[in-house]
């Protein structure tokens, strides 16, 4: 018997992979977002089930390890977020918009989140540098709060730069689709 060749139609080119900042980005949001989950809730098990319930002698400083868990896990997850689009976008109006408008309103809004976010990140720098000044501290153990108000703008300062990327992006890409637009 002979076999017929059997045309198949050609391979779509695969998408681009993620880049390296997204490959290291959610290397380590989810490493350190895993481990910080889990060592909360070892710690949430441990203090609030064995040693206050069965032991009558909480852990001391237990509900602060908390928060500042709690703040770790937080700003890791706001530039894995954005990268992700994970974050709420409502886009109502921009459906009913012509397609060069639309393009314009999500470039602005883009731009105007990444200086809003640039700001909040300069402004919490600024709250750590002054933290141990005004003596912003944990409750029972008196930590500063200062390395956590330099992650959270460190953090603020990746979901800016993630916004003005894409602003970058969308004005290189969205320029050859509106040229494509007018062609048609």
């Amino acid at each position: 018997m002979a076999r017929t060749a059997t045309s198949r139609p050609p391979a779509a080119e695969p998408a681009p992979g993620p880049g390296l900042f997204d490959r290291w980005l959610v290397r380590i949001a989810l490493a350190t977002g895993g481990t910080v989950l889990t060592v909360m809730t070892l710690l949430c098990v441990v203090n609030v089930l064995i040693m206050r319930k069965l032991l009558a002698a909480p852990i001391v400083g237990a509900e602060d390890a908390l928060i500042l868990l709690l703040v770790t896990f937080v700003a890791l997850s706001i530039p894995f977020g954005a990268r992700t689009g994970a974050h709420i976008e409502i886009e109502v109006v921009s459906e009913m918009l012509p397609r060069r408008i639309a393009l314009g309103q999500q470039l602005v809004a883009r731009l105007a989140g990444g200086a809003f976010l640039a700001l909040m990140a300069w402004q919490l720098a600024e709250a750590g540098s002054q933290a141990a000044r005004f003596g912003e501290v944990t409750q029972q153990l008196e930590l500063s709060y200062e390395p956590f108000y330099y992650l959270l703008a460190l953090c603020f300062g990746l979901f800016a730069a993630i916004q003005i990327a894409d602003a970058w992006r969308m004005m290189r890409t969205g320029a050859a689709d509106m040229l494509s637009l007018e062609e048609e």
